[in-house]
């Protein structure tokens, strides 16, 4: 074999190892929410600042990304279970999702936020806030779970159902995603100055992957990770 034919064959090598390893990873299936603004369905399309985020990251990922649209995270997890997807995102972490996905580093970050209307003077800070108010969430969700197990008096609703609840006072706190509830309401027309805010924790927000795709496809999440941009 000539040099000439040897480079040929090097190049060639090259090309197909390069092809193998464009291709590792199998289609990856991802469920999201309707949770706007991060994720929801618009003229028949997923969309939303999350889903921006995520094609972004999944460009460098040898995969190809299918997104798949829920109602609610309850359902995300039970399609998961069922191998209908394969993960699913933007969330937060939990102890029943870690026992079918693995989670990511954050993607962004969640502030669980407190929102009481301006005149009102029954605020968290005061010492017996828990035991005498009504607060509302969004169903479904991380954020539900945490006021159920904290002892608090909780009621689920959507997003503008939650709006009307407070404005009307049938609860006396909304308590979710900062920026759900902001978009809500400024997407209602009305003014921030209405209420009051109060975050109460900050949470990395990321993609749960199936650890059943995990297994089938490793090195997965290394990669998925290491495309994530690092965040503050």
């Amino acid at each position: 074999m000539t040099m000439a034919h040897r480079l040929i064959f090097g190049v060639l090598c090259s090309v197909f190892i390069f092809a193998a390893t464009a291709h590792s990873f199998e289609p990856i299936t991802l469920g999201v929410p309707h949770f706007k603004p991060y994720t929801y369905t618009e003229n028949k399309q997923v969309s939303g600042l999350a889903v921006n985020k995520i094609r972004y990251i999944f460009k460098g990922i040898p995969t190809k990304l299918t997104l798949k649209q829920y109602l609610n995270y309850s359902l995300l997890l039970k399609a998961l279970k069922r191998g209908d997807i394969d993960g699913f995102f933007l969330a937060s972490e939990n102890s029943e999702r870690n026992r079918y996905a693995d989670f990511s580093k954050p993607v962004e970050y969640n502030n669980w936020t407190w929102f009481t209307l301006r005149e009102s003077s029954n605020t968290p800070n005061h010492h017996d806030f828990k035991y005498h108010s009504i607060i509302g969430t969004i169903g479904k969700t991380n954020t539900f779970r945490w006021l159920s197990r904290n002892g608090y008096q909780v009621q689920s609703y959507n997003a503008k159902e939650l709006l009307s609840a407070l404005q009307n006072k049938q609860i006396d706190a909304a308590f979710l995603a900062e920026k759900v509830f902001e978009y809500t309401y400024m997407q209602a027309g009305i003014a921030p100055s209405t209420f009051k805010k109060h975050i109460e924790i900050k949470r990395p927000f990321g993609i749960y992957i199936a650890k059943k795709y995990l297994q089938n496809n490793h090195d997965f999440m290394s990669q998925l990770n290491a495309a994530i941009p690092s965040i503050e």
